[in-house]
């Protein structure tokens, strides 16, 4: 499988490291199993470099991990009370977005 640049520059936040934790205790149900180690991997070691080789079906499950918090922390208005939260949900839609454009086959 051929990598690709991850494409951004990941910064990291209270936030965004609690919901990386919480993407890694989600992660149980990623099938094949080597998709799931891999993710756990990639987990554990981005550093949040827009030059970060990553494999694309891992690239698509972060996006898709990150559109899922935002689309609960910041779309849906759940955290409308916590300006903290909306504004992390916020910061994973925008990212999301540039990923998806960046890679438009994810």
């Amino acid at each position: 499988m051929q990598q690709v640049k991850f494409g951004i520059t990941f910064r990291f936040t209270d936030y965004c490291y609690s919901e990386i934790d919480n993407f890694k205790e989600c992660a149980e149900g990623i099938q094949p199993v080597s998709l799931y180690d891999r993710y756990l991997q990639f987990l554990d070691t981005f550093t949040g470099s827009k030059n970060t080789m990553v494999d694309p079906d891992v690239l698509a499950e972060f996006v898709s991990d990150l559109e899922n918090r935002a689309q609960i922390d910041y779309l849906e208005g759940h955290w409308d009370d916590d300006p903290d939260i909306m504004a992390g949900g916020k910061r994973f839609y925008q990212r999301a977005k540039k990923l998806r454009a960046i890679h438009p086959n994810l």
